[in-house]
């Protein structure tokens, strides 16, 4: 792959993200968590990559999945509530050893 072409797909990608955080965004009801929002995001642009955004059930396959992980996450750990629970440990472990 060429570094134009490298370069497009980041583009690519980049739009796609946005395109998916726009559209979900319009649905997300969990309020006071921006971090799991941004791990749904993140799921949805891998589970559907850039190739597929001109399907034309992808808005239903995407609010589906979206669906599908708010009625479970509710109470889920997103990345950086693992990430804040690795430093405060971390920090435990250097004051009282």
């Amino acid at each position: 792959m060429t570094q134009d072409e490298k370069d497009i797909r980041f583009l690519e990608e980049s739009y796609w993200k946005e395109e998916v955080t726009e559209y979900l965004g319009d649905f997300w009801f969990i309020r006071g968590r921006p971090d799991l929002f941004q791990d749904a995001v993140d799921y949805v642009v891998e589970q559907h990559p850039v190739e597929d955004t001109n399907i034309n059930y992808s808005e239903q396959i995407l609010g589906q999945a979206f669906q599908f992980l708010q009625d479970h996450c509710t109470t889920a750990i997103s990345s950086k509530d693992l990430e804040y629970m690795a430093l405060a440990e971390k920090e435990r472990m250097i004051f009282n050893p």
